[in-house]
């Protein structure tokens, strides 16, 4: 009896590693827009954030891994103007995407560069303009993360 226990134990501990692979993930590519709203350290005030239209295009591998671009234009409700266009690379997981980039200020008529971190429904970036001036940014928009979604049914054991 005690023999049989032990075998037992041991088919357990070696299948205990292919229990606790429950998520398989398969690659998906996706293009979608949205729309956001953006607040920027020294230039919206709370009530006026910029309105944001954008576009991201990603890629998900099996391992959840999320690599892509995307491309923003803001629009300053504040100035009444269009304020900047922005393109920047994601790569990271769905819960937290890196994303480092440029673009252009219209308001300011100086290129820009911005590294940051990317988010469900959100982005939190820093940006440099070409006068060396340093600002923090706060986007909320519609876009959920990317990889999760891929999530496929575990192979049956």
């Amino acid at each position: 009896m005690h023999k049989h226990f032990v075998l037992l134990a041991m088919a357990a501990a070696a299948t205990l590693p292919l229990a606790g692979k429950a998520q398989t993930y398969s690659s998906r590519d996706e293009s979608v827009g949205y729309l956001g709203l953006q607040w920027v350290t020294g230039e919206t005030r709370l009530s006026r954030p910029n309105v944001l239209l954008g576009i991201r295009q990603t890629r998900t591998d099996v391992d959840n891994r999320v690599t892509g671009g995307d491309l923003t234009f803001s629009y300053s409700t504040e100035k009444g103007v269009g304020d900047a266009v922005r393109l920047g690379y994601l790569d990271g997981k769905c819960n937290l995407l890196g994303t480092l980039g440029f673009g252009y200020s219209f308001r300011k008529d100086r290129a820009l560069g911005f590294l940051g971190a990317v988010g469900s429904y959100g982005k939190l970036t820093a940006e440099v303009d070409g006068a060396g001036s340093l600002l923090g940014a706060l986007e909320l928009n519609t876009l959920p993360c990317a990889g999760d979604r891929n999530v496929v049914p575990a192979p049956a054991v």
